[in-house]
């Protein structure tokens, strides 16, 4: 499933909301169809990422939860906000090329059957927005699509995992309550895949 077709689910029925003077839900003219840049929002991200967008509907609260407030609208960010202090709920557009080694896990469900998780060390000086998020990036959207074909005996497995590197560029973050909440790469590159071995489904 598309992020973007995500998002209007997830912002269908919000929870009850609360009045607030410190949160903006962007408002561009096309629903969450449409994107607004530059964002403003800024994050303690790895070299060559950066936050270019951010998609209609999504709020963004510098105090509370912004799942739960009712936010005044705007077509943009008044001023320059921290993605790693503020809350988000929505989804947003984090451009450029991460390059890493980490496990590939093959494990479908209802966000997708195969992401990839990136070793620590890719975390060292990151903020909160990056560590929230990048854990694990779902590759079920980039193109051209990533094909893996495990051993043999594997093929029947509910979840297996191997050790890759990945070259990924730009994300769709996707920030909520649902199981199709992630980060997808829109482009991937995955090579050097070996180790394999089986997991646990709805396991770590």
């Amino acid at each position: 499933m598309r992020p973007q077709i995500l998002l209007s689910a997830l912002l269908l029925s919000p929870p009850q909301a609360a009045l607030a003077q410190d949160c903006v839900r962007i408002a561009c003219g096309q629903e969450d169809q449409c994107e607004t840049t530059p964002s403003r929002l800024t994050a303690a991200l790895p070299p060559g990422l950066e936050i270019k967008s951010i998609r209609g509907n999504t709020k963004i609260a510098r105090d509370g939860d912004a799942a739960l407030l009712e936010c005044r609208t705007a077509n943009r960010l008044p001023a320059v906000v921290s993605a790693d202090q503020a809350s988000i709920y929505g989804s947003v557009h984090v451009v450029g090329k991460l390059m890493v080694p980490g496990i590939l896990r093959f494990e479908p469900n209802d966000g997708g059957e195969l992401e990839f998780r990136p070793a620590l060390g890719v975390f060292h000086g990151a903020g909160r927005f990056f560590k929230a998020n990048f854990t694990r990036i779902k590759l079920d959207e980039a193109k051209p699509s990533v094909r893996i074909a495990p051993p043999e005996s594997l093929t029947r497995a509910n979840c297996w995992e191997a050790n890759a590197s990945a070259e990924l560029s730009d994300f769709s973050v996707l920030i909520g309550d649902t199981s199709a909440a992630g980060t997808y790469a829109q482009q991937a590159r995955i090579t050097q895949v070996g180790g394999f071995a089986k997991c646990t489904w709805g396991g770590d």
